[in-house]
């Protein structure tokens, strides 16, 4: 969906537009057409309509209408643009000019006042650091400021949780608050309404023992004028917007309203207490109308031949099976094929093995029932009188086999990888023009040193790819996940792939930097990748 022409009075953002490109035209890297919109806000529902919906999630009339319409509606903001703001367009030494991208997971916009001190003061990133934490590893203040320096000379920004008007956000407009502190351009993808009572302040819950009443009181009431429940994701960039559509994805895995407001069990109750009790995360009821969605923006990038970006914002569903976002995934796949321009698809793809939708003993009992591989296990278990010590050794190999590493060797039924079809999906996809996306790993381009599959785009560990997300105590490797993922499109023309010209270079995750200061900014640490306007100083590798 192109966003809606601009009214009458938009005629002076055309004219500044045009001023600004006259401007700009002694310096062709620099030059930018006027983008398509200045200003664009969804008509966001009021607190007393989500009240209603709350109680009814399809309630008709003018209302549900309203409701679709927010779906496919994106906030645009080219404000910074219309300032004067220009890309920062850092260099490297061994890559000359490059775009900088970064995604990042911001945990529901909890932080978003440290997020923007982190990247805007000296004095404030030294004095949210962690001594105690610091110094560990990699955790030295010199690798911590070079970790932070990356991350503060992003030119765009890939977002997700990004909420506007709720309670435990402080009612920030999230994508709006870190666009204006960073001088950023801005676009917003509505995609869920927080409609639960507890959230809206209708229904109380049990608090901790030994809150006190006015803690209760504070924790219940709820400011109706600022209240406005958005939950999705944003684009920020110091390119231009010239273009955005957005819209919801037929294949959910998950209704957030159904499935969220049926009594939960035992089975259910045991895995949140458990989960509580030696992760210290908690689960809770989150209810929710809306869905995942297909969020694209184009940019105007005058350093690149065709001066578009495609960004696809990838925000994949959590509660289901790895097959639900399989088969998000290929939707999303088929809206880009026609896409011929430069394009990087990345996000929270959600991959994790398990499925954390609410459970239940008839639900564990079935799934087990259906599982090939259980019934390996019996069979192991009847022919040999080591049947328990050989189920166990295989269950622990396939584990560590398949540990933030989805491109993993999927083997049926004796050593399944549960993600390996989406990901293999994307590996073997080409554009309608017979691209791909990059899977190069060279020594020399890898954040450290790695020479293996995607390692120049998604930063490796020791074993598979480091994570991304971890719950607030791991056991081990039990709790930590690769979910975050950045893939960037590979020019279709052979002669051109054996180059590096705009291809993604030193990607890391900023793990360190964000487990080291006094308080995580996310429970996902930021990604982020390099790609050269120009050809690098570097000697091509055998991939």
């Amino acid at each position: 969906m192109h966003p809606p022409p601009l009214s009458k009075m938009a005629g002076k953002a055309f004219s500044l537009a045009a001023l600004l490109f006259l401007m700009n035209t002694a310096h062709p890297a620099l030059s930018f057409a006027a983008p398509a919109a200045k200003n664009q806000q969804p008509d966001f529902l009021t607190y007393d309509e989500l009240k209603i919906i709350s109680a009814k999630p399809q309630p008709g009339g003018s209302l549900e209408k309203k409701l679709n319409k927010l779906w496919v509606t994106p906030a645009i903001n080219n404000d910074a643009f219309f300032s004067g703001a220009k890309p920062l367009k850092p260099s490297d030494p061994k890559l000359g000019p490059i775009l900088r991208v970064t995604t990042w997971n911001i945990e529901k916009s909890l932080h978003i006042p440290e997020v923007i001190r982190v990247l805007t003061s000296k004095d404030a990133f030294s004095d949210m650091l962690d001594p105690e934490r610091m110094n560990q590893g990699s955790r030295s203040l010199e690798n911590l400021t070079r970790q932070k320096n990356r991350l503060a000379q992003s030119d765009i920004f890939v977002l997700q949780e990004m909420e506007i008007g709720i309670k435990r956000s402080h009612y920030l407009d999230a994508a709006a608050e870190m666009a204006n502190a960073l001088g950023m351009n801005y676009a917003y993808a509505p995609q869920y309404l927080e409609i639960d009572p507890v959230t809206l302040g209708l229904e109380n819950i049990d608090l901790e023992e030994g809150g006190s009443d006015k803690e209760a009181m504070d924790y219940y009431q709820v400011d109706a004028a600022k209240y406005r429940g958005v939950f999705g994701c944003a684009v920020l960039s110091r390119y231009p917007i010239k273009y955005v559509e957005i819209r919801p994805l037929h294949i959910q895995p998950y209704n957030w309203y159904d499935g969220e407001k049926k009594k939960i069990g035992f089975m259910e109750k045991s895995r949140r207490f458990g989960t509580k009790t030696v992760f210290k995360n908690e689960l809770t009821r989150e209810l929710k109308v809306g869905g995942r969605g297909y969020f694209r923006v184009d940019l105007e990038v005058p350093d690149l031949p065709e001066k578009t970006l495609t960004i696809i914002n990838v925000h994949l569903e959590i509660k289901c099976m790895p097959e639900g976002r399989e088969e998000q995934m290929r939707e999303i796949l088929s809206y880009i094929r026609g896409i011929n321009n430069p394009l990087i698809m990345l996000g929270d793809f959600n991959a994790a093995p398990t499925d954390i939708s609410p459970t239940s003993a008839v639900r564990i009992v079935k799934r087990t029932l259906k599982n090939p591989t259980t019934w390996l296990g019996v069979g192991i278990n009847y022919i040999s009188p080591y049947g328990l010590a050989i189920n166990t050794t295989r269950g622990a190999s396939n584990i560590t086999k398949n540990f933030n590493n989805p491109f993993a060797k999927n083997i049926d039924i004796v050593a399944p990888n549960p993600q390996y079809g989406m990901f293999d999906m994307i590996r073997n996809y080409r554009f309608k023009d017979g691209a791909g996306f990059d899977m190069r790993g060279d020594a020399e381009r890898s954040i450290n040193g790695k020479r293996k599959l995607l390692a120049n785009s998604n930063q490796r560990g020791r074993k598979g790819f480091k994570t991304t997300f971890s719950v607030k105590r791991a056991l081990g490797i039990v709790g930590k996940f690769r979910l975050d993922w950045l893939f960037v499109k590979q020019p279709v023309n052979q002669k051109l792939r054996e180059r590096y010209v705009f291809a993604p270079h030193f990607g890391e995750t900023l793990e360190e930097l964000n487990t080291s200061l006094k308080r995580p900014l996310s429970d996902h640490h930021p990604s982020l990748i390099d790609l050269p306007f120009n050809e690098p100083l570097l000697s091509a590798e055998e991939e």
